[in-house]
């Protein structure tokens, strides 16, 4: 089942006028007319109300093909609705035309009040009104894979509807035209009602997949961005896959930025990534071989299962071409090996792809294929475990190799469309859509009261330690060392917090004692405590099982007397930490429930002689990604206000 397009309104994925398409596509589109955001099924959703969401998917070039626009396997179109009113009126919640033609349209209410769907020119009614006020989830199946083309209708994961289809789904034109809110070419078809979680699909979505959609708001199919520019192999992406550099690798100049470079003895960056199972995954990229290998084949990618147990194998061979293997869940191991060979010192751009049809590698313009299946598109995942991932190498040696801008994605990657062959894939920084405990930007400048900008009204008052100074922005939090700065007793904190993380920029002086820059307690009971010690970022947190104890690196130095952006957040299974907006480690994190705290102190502890300014503290009961803590590095200050910053969109323009 392939993904065309998935649409959330939420602040990471919404900036301005412009909506990021999450399922790896790069169809962006633009809210148009009144659409505004509103409270959804999550988060935000989008309030279609006189406007709606405007997608254009361009032609290809010649010579290329365009998956989202391919209908061989069929079409499904999913969202979460609620009707502004109870109107009978023929209100479309998602549309596409091209050629003038109104190729499909997925109705929230006809003349009768019920859903309906038109695919090629033949309406599909039921009986089933959603009329009522309430948020209800509509999909509308199209499926051409069996001998009979079938339409399918289900509301709030429930099938209303199974008929067999009376014309066959075509697109009118090379350019197609998507809206949700209204019918693409009558715009008198308005929703008048709030759309959120859309999803589009260009095969049909299984029965068996009906309660997942329905149970869940989608993610962000970009898996892992590796771009390597921090001499460092950081995660870019959302979800903070980070690896270890091994002692054997080193950076370079790379094509876009810096490169990383892997010998002979192992894997050039190593890591726990915890894939989800895909029925689809693509790992692009540029490559460079370094050295040709002798005598045998040199792994230059692998990623293992939890048992170390190959998932995925790639490997460049004597003659200089590269095999691909993958072991799946239902067809065992199939392996391609391409028809190019690579050639020592040049770079290559590459994609390696599995499909529930086949498995793909590609260098340069060369592409070969392997068929794996029965050929019929399916939602079960080809493949499973994807539990650690080697780059440059496998769990037991290296390949000689050197990577650029490498890119997990959780789908097919069409060239026309990827935008990962036309130059670097930028990632933009996400503001946190986290609900905040505590936002302290420190620029009251005098009083003794500082105010929190979250909804949680967790202010901080001032002690006798505690004075105003110049901070990163604006002022900031002092404290003299006979104490924390400022402290609050009565802290507003759930019981059973899901996480914990926090984003600050401090300047820690020169003490033996360190420096505690936060501490977090419940009585007399320690729940988390961050500062300096022996110059080096270190934290303690606390679970109902112990303590993490203390973690540090001598990769995290925090100078004296200079301001320092540090952030951490904890998942209950990993700790990341942050210097200046990079992670610089990812600890495992297995002492049980995060304790609830009750009380606040920045700037050191109570008693403490440690001495640290803080600015623009946030604190949050849930973790956040490493594209948060970017954010709130380059955002210091900002973290209120109610427009997020604009951000360039990925890949080739719309």
């Amino acid at each position: 089942m392939a993904q065309s397009a998935g649409y959330t309104f939420n602040a990471n994925t919404v900036s301005g006028t412009t909506v990021r398409d999450v399922a790896g596509y790069f169809l962006h589109g633009s809210i148009v007319g009144s659409a505004t955001l509103v409270p959804g099924r999550y988060g935000d959703g989008l309030n279609c109300t006189g406007g709606a969401l405007h997608v254009v998917v361009r032609p290809p070039k010649a010579g290329d093909s365009f998956y989202p626009l391919n209908t061989d396997g069929g079409l499904s179109i999913a969202a979460w609705v609620e009707l502004g009113d109870n109107t009978a009126a023929a209100r479309c919640i998602a549309s596409a035309s091209s050629g003038g033609v109104l190729n499909w349209a997925v109705y929230a209410s006809n003349a009768s009040g019920n859903v309906e769907a038109k695919i090629a020119g033949t309406t599909y009614s039921t009986t089933t009104s959603i009329r009522d006020g309430e948020q209800h989830h509509v999909l509308v199946v199209y499926d051409a894979t069996p001998s009979t083309d079938t339409v399918k209708i289900a509301v709030d994961g429930v099938e209303v509807l199974s008929v067999n289809a009376g014309t066959a789904l075509a697109y009118s034109g090379t350019e197609v035209t998507v809206e949700a809110g209204r019918n693409t070419l009558t715009g008198s078809e308005a929703l008048n009602g709030i759309v959120d979680d859309l999803r589009w699909w260009n095969d049909p979505v299984e029965a068996a997949y009906w309660p997942d959609l329905v149970a869940a708001e989608q993610i962000d199919h970009q898996l892992a961005i590796y771009p390597f520019d921090h001499d460092s192999a950081e995660d870019f992406g959302s979800y903070g896959h980070a690896l270890t550099v091994a002692p054997s690798a080193s950076f370079t100049d790379g094509l876009y930025g810096r490169a990383l470079v892997s010998g002979a003895a192992a894997a050039g960056a190593s890591g726990v990534v915890g894939f989800p199972n895909c029925d689809r995954l693509a790992i692009c990229g540029w490559l460079r071989l370094d050295t040709a290998p002798v005598g045998s084949a040199a792994p230059i990618l692998a990623i293992d299962d939890s048992s170390n147990n190959a998932r995925v194998r790639v490997v460049v061979n004597t003659d200089r071409t590269v095999t691909t293997t993958w072991t799946t869940i239902d067809d065992g191991t199939v392996s391609v090996t391409s028809t190019a060979a690579l050639t020592v010192g040049q770079w290559t751009r590459f994609q390696f792809a599995i499909n529930p049809t086949y498995v793909q590698v590609r260098l340069e313009s060369d592409q070969a294929t392997q068929s794996i299946g029965d050929g019929v598109p399916h939602v079960t995942p080809a493949i499973d475990g994807l539990h650690r991932l080697h780059l440059g190498g496998d769990a037991s040696s290296g390949g000689q190799i050197s990577y650029d801008y490498l890119t997990f994605t959780k789908n097919f990657l069409a060239e026309v469309t990827s935008g990962y062959w036309n130059g670097a894939p930028v990632v933009t920084p996400y503001r946190p859509v986290n609900v905040a405990r505590g936002v302290y930007h420190f620029n009251e400048g005098s009083g003794t009261v500082v105010d929190d900008r979250s909804p949680s009204a967790n202010d901080l008052t001032l002690t006798a330690a505690g004075s105003w100074v110049s901070g990163i922005e604006g002022s900031a939090l002092g404290a003299n060392g006979t104490g924390p700065g400022a402290s609050r007793t009565s802290l507003a904190w759930p019981a059973t917090p899901l996480g914990w993380a926090f984003s600050a920029w401090v300047k820690c002086r020169s003490s033996s004692s360190g420096a505690r820059f936060l501490v977090l307690r419940n009585g007399q009971v320690e729940v988390a405590h961050a500062g300096r010690l022996d110059e080096l970022f270190w934290i303690r947190l606390f679970g109902t099982g112990g303590t993490t104890g203390i973690v540090s690196s001598s990769r995290a130095s925090i100078p004296a007397e200079t301001w320092t952006h540090v952030a951490a957040s904890c998942d209950q299974r990993a700790i990341q930490l942050f210097l200046n907006g990079a992670v610089f480690t990812v600890e495992q994190y297995g002492v049980g429930a995060l304790l609830q705290p009750g009380e606040l102190h920045a700037g050191g502890d109570t008693p403490d002689s440690s001495v640290a300014d803080v600015d623009d503290l946030c604190l949050f009961d849930t973790p956040i990604s490493a594209a948060n803590v970017r954010w709130l590095y380059q955002n210091a200050g900002h973290f209120d206000e109610p427009a997020p910053a604009t951000f360039a969109a990925w890949g080739i323009s719309l």
